[in-house]
């Protein structure tokens, strides 16, 4: 059995538990997921942490130069004979946007969902991706 543990003599314990607790409301920003991007030669790459999001809990969508990634993160639907004693995971309704510019190919975006990380390929419009030419100097 797990028993919560108290120091009897600490004053302030009380204080940090509630100030602590986790059944405060939550902003979808609050489970955002944590993103990296990085450009390479032909396109950019947004790497988003979603860690026990199965992938038919969300989608990404881009409209307008605006990319959302959007959906839910759920919790462990509790089973007969189980029984609750803590809950730190975070869960409900998130969403991520991103604001893309006109150098992206939007009818060659791709995504990949593997081991919790979402990757989002924007590939480089044909005229971002021209390469430098060498300019003679006379």
């Amino acid at each position: 059995m797990l028993v919560k543990y108290r120091p009897a003599d600490s004053i302030l314990s009380p204080f940090f538990e509630d100030f602590l607790r986790s059944d405060w409301p939550l902003s979808e920003s609050d489970l955002s997921p944590r993103c990296d991007i990085l450009e390479r030669k032909d396109d950019y790459l947004i790497l988003a942490e979603m860690p026990g999001v199965k992938k038919a809990d969300f989608k990404v969508e881009f409209e307008n130069n605006l990319l959302t990634i959007r959906g839910e993160k759920r919790i462990h639907e509790k089973k007969d004979g189980e029984k609750f004693y803590r809950v730190e995971r975070l869960c409900g309704n998130f969403r991520r946007s991103f604001r893309l510019g006109d150098e992206i190919d939007s009818g060659k975006i791709s995504a990949k969902y593997e081991d919790g990380i979402l990757t989002v390929s924007l590939p480089k419009s044909e005229k971002v991706r021209r390469k430098a030419v060498e300019v003679k100097i006379n």
